[in-house]
C-alpha cells in the first residue's frame, strides 16, 4: 500500500483503529478531525500534540507552506484511523497538513484494546443512591453471592474523585460490575462510612484499597473505628492496612484489568467509567498508565483495584458458588430500605444534607 509523503508515495503497513477523545481543528486555511494524541509537524521539524496547540500556533502544510490555528475544539470520543507504519515517518492529506505516523499496530496506546472499548454500551443504573446521587446501582446485591470492591480515596476538595467500584463474581470467567460511586467533594470520614456501608450492603464484600495518601486515613478509620476487616491488606506484616500503588502493584492490577477485559469476562456499564477506560494510556514511561491530558481516571483506578482483590488469597476464584433469584426484585428493595432506615436512624446522612 503506498501513501503521499513529501510529494512521493511511500509504502505503509494498514490502517490501525482505535476510540479515542476527538478535537475539530481550524486553522486559517485549512480544517480537521482528529484524535487527540495526533501528531502533526511544526515548520521546525518537530512534532506536536494536537491537544497541546492552540490559537496562533502553526503547523507544516506541504502545499501552502504552514497553518495556523484558529481553534481548538473537544468533540467527544470517536473511532479513529491511521496509517501504520509510514516510510519516512510523517504524510500528507488532502488539505495539506503534515501528519506523523502513529503507530500502534498489534497494540494501543489505551490499557484495554479499542476492539474491547468500542464493544462497551453504557446501561441506565436500575437506583441512584445517595442525596447528591453519587451511588450508582446497576445490579442490587443477591443474598449468597460473592461481591469484591476497589477503594480510591481522594481529599474531597473537588479535585480528584473518590471512587467505589463493586463487581460481582459469578466465576472466574464471569463478572459484572454493579455499582459505582464517584464523588469529589465527600470529606475524608464520610467517605471511610460510605465504603463500610457498601461493603455491608453488597454481602460484607471483600475490599482492596490504596492506602497512599489520603487513604492511609481512609484505611485506618475503616479498620479500626468502624471495625471493618473486609479489607484485603497486601502489605508485609506490619507495615500498614490496605494496598500500597507503586508501580509494580498498579501493574499487576492493570494486566488483570486488561485481561478479563479483553477477554470478554468482565462487564462494564457505568458511562464514567466507560469514558475513562478510553482514555486511559500507556505513558512516555513504559508499563505505566494514566488518563490522557485533562481527562480523570479514578473509576478506572478503583475498577482494576477492584480486579486486583480476585488476585488474592482471600479470595477463591476456583471455588465459587452462584446463587442465582435468591430473592425478587419487591423483596431485595425491601431490605435494601431496611439498611438505609438504620442508617438514618443513626443519623448517618446527616453530614451528606
Amino acid at each position: 500500500m503506498l501513501i503521499k509523503n513529501n510529494g512521493h508515495f511511500v509504502k505503509f503497513d494498514g490502517m490501525a483503529k482505535r476510540l479515542s477523545a476527538c478535537l475539530h481543528i481550524v486553522f486559517d486555511n485549512a480544517e480537521t478531525d482528529c484524535s487527540s494524541d495526533h501528531m502533526f509537524l511544526r515548520p521546525d521539524g518537530t512534532g506536536v500534540r494536537a491537544d497541546s496547540l492552540k490559537p496562533g500556533d502553526a503547523v507544516s502544510n506541504t502545499d501552502l507552506g504552514s497553518s495556523t490555528v484558529v481553534s481548538v475544539e473537544e468533540t467527544g470520543m470517536r473511532t479513529v484511523y491511521t496509517p501504520v507504519n509510514v516510510d519516512g515517518a510523517y504524510y500528507g492529506t488532502v488539505n495539506g497538513l503534515i501528519n506523523h505516523n502513529c503507530s500502534f499496530i498489534g497494540s494501543s496506546p489505551t490499557l484495554i484494546s479499542g476492539d474491547t472499548i468500542e464493544k462497551l454500551i453504557e446501561s441506565e443504573p436500575v437506583e441512584t443512591l445517595f442525596d447528591d446521587l453519587s451511588l450508582n446501582v446497576y445490579s442490587k446485591p443477591k443474598p449468597g453471592v460473592l461481591y469484591v470492591m476497589g477503594v480510591d480515596c481522594a481529599s474531597g476538595v473537588g479535585n480528584d474523585y473518590a471512587c467505589v467500584q463493586v463487581i460481582e463474581i459469578r466465576s472466574k470467567n464471569d463478572m459484572e460490575q454493579v455499582a459505582v460511586y464517584r464523588s469529589n467533594t465527600v470529606k475524608i470520614g464520610e467517605f471511610s462510612r460510605i465504603v463500610d456501608y457498601i461493603s455491608k450492603l453488597y454481602n460484607n464484600a471483600y475490599y482492596i484499597l490504596e492506602n497512599n495518601d489520603v487513604g492511609k486515613q481512609v484505611a485506618e478509620e475503616l479498620w479500626y473505628t468502624l471495625e471493618n476487616t473486609n479489607m484485603i491488606n497486601t502489605e508485609k506484616a506490619g507495615h500498614g492496612l490496605g494496598t500500597k500503588a507503586d508501580k509494580r502493584s498498579k501493574l499487576d492490577a492493570c494486566m488483570e484489568l486488561k485481561r478479563v477485559m479483553d477477554a470478554g469476562f468482565l462487564k462494564v456499564h457505568d458511562a464514567v467509567t466507560i469514558k475513562e477506560i478510553s482514555t486511559f494510556e500507556e505513558q512516555n514511561t513504559p508499563n505505566v498508565f494514566k488518563a490522557s491530558k485533562g481527562n480523570h481516571d479514578d473509576t478506572v483506578s478503583a475498577l482494576y483495584w477492584a480486579v486486583y482483590a480476585t488476585m488474592q488469597p482471600e479470595i477463591d476464584m476456583d471455588n465459587i458458588r452462584y446463587v442465582e433469584n435468591v430473592k425478587t426484585e419487591d423483596e431485595l428493595t425491601v431490605d435494601m430500605m431496611a439498611d438505609m432506615n438504620e442508617l438514618n436512624d443513626n443519623n448517618f446522612w446527616a453530614d451528606f444534607k
